[in-house]
C-alpha cells in the first residue's frame, strides 16, 4: 500500500486574522512555526506541496510581511501571491486597497489538482465559507479533504463540509516558535 498524498492549501488572510483574534481573545502573541504546522497536519503521510495563499505586498512593501514570505519560501513552502486591488470609497473621499482573486486562486488549484490526481489528502487552512463548493466538488472525486482552522475562524458550513477538522487552537504548544 502506497503513502497517502497530501497537499496542504493555506489561506494566509484568514490565517493571519485567526491568530490575531486567537491573540486578543487569550491575551498572547502567538507566532506559528510553519515546519511544525506542516509536520503537525501530515502525521505520518506523505507532503506532496504546501502553497500559501495572500496578497502581493505594495511596493516597497512591508518589511515584515516580505521576510516572511522569503521565510515560507526558504522552508520549502510554494507562495502564490495575488496582486491588492484599489477601491475609490466615495464615502470617505479616498482609495483603500482590497485583497481580490486569493480565495479563487486556492479554490481553482485545490480542484485542478484533484482532477490531475495530485493528492490523496487535501488540508485547507482556513475557516473560510468560501470553499464550502470547492471541497465539495473535489470530494466528490473521491478525494478526502481536512480543514484546519482556529476555532473562532471556523465556519459553521465548512465545518460541515469537511470530514476531519483540526482546530488549531487546541495545538498551540505542538505549533508555536
Amino acid at each position: 500500500m502506497s503513502a497517502t498524498r497530501v497537499m496542504i492549501f493555506m489561506d494566509g488572510s484568514n490565517l493571519h486574522w485567526g491568530i490575531k483574534g486567537y491573540n486578543r481573545e487569550n491575551q498572547t502573541n502567538l507566532k506559528i512555526d510553519y515546519r511544525k504546522l506542516i509536520s503537525l497536519l501530515l502525521k505520518s503521510r506523505t507532503l506532496t506541496r504546501a502553497m500559501y495563499y495572500c496578497s502581493k505586498p505594495i511596493p516597497p512593501g512591508r518589511s515584515s510581511q516580505i521576510k516572511f514570505l522569503d521565510y515560507l519560501r526558504s522552508i520549502e513552502i510554494q507562495v502564490i501571491e495575488k496582486p491588492l486591488k484599489t477601491r475609490y470609497d466615495p464615502a470617505t473621499n479616498s482609495t483603500r486597497y482590497v485583497e481580490k482573486g486569493v480565495d479563487v486562486a486556492l479554490a481553482t488549484d485545490l480542484i485542478g489538482m484533484a482532477w490531475e490526481d495530485a493528492f490523496d489528502t487535501a488540508i485547507i487552512v482556513s475557516g473560510d465559507a468560501d470553499y464550502v463548493g470547492a471541497v465539495s466538488k473535489v470530494m466528490s472525486k473521491g478525494r478526502n479533504v481536512e480543514v484546519a482552522s482556529f476555532r473562532r475562524s471556523l465556519s459553521k458550513e465548512l465545518k460541515e463540509a469537511a470530514l476531519t477538522k483540526i482546530i488549531l487552537d487546541d495545538y498551540i504548544p505542538q505549533i508555536k516558535v
